[in-house]
């Protein structure tokens, strides 16, 4: 089941990439469940990555994507470049922020 899922939120991903050039999107494997970071460069960016990780997680609870993913927004406007490895860490932290 895993293996069919990391594909898919690649794909989901890339769809989502193209709907707002200037989001860019990454997506973190964290124990069996996916986490996709929707990060905004500007301030406008910001607000559409917050948008779009608010549309997935309004699918996700009406059960409209797979349940073991989860989207968060990642605001990088602030002029500093996060590495690679930040930003994963950044994607996780705001993963583990949101949960109940």
């Amino acid at each position: 089941m895993k293996r069919q899922i990391l594909p898919a939120v690649i794909v989901l991903g890339l769809a989502f990439a193209g709907t707002a050039s200037a989001v860019e999107t990454y997506t973190v494997d964290e124990n069996g469940y996916a986490v996709i970071g929707f990060v905004g460069h500007s301030p406008e960016d910001f607000a559409r990555a917050q948008q779009q990780a608010k549309g997935w997680e309004r699918d996700r609870h009406l059960m409209l994507v797979p349940q073991s993913i989860k989207a968060v927004a990642i605001d990088e406007s602030q002029g500093v470049a996060l590495s690679d490895e930040q930003l994963k860490q950044a994607i996780v932290a705001a993963s583990v922020a949101k949960r109940p």
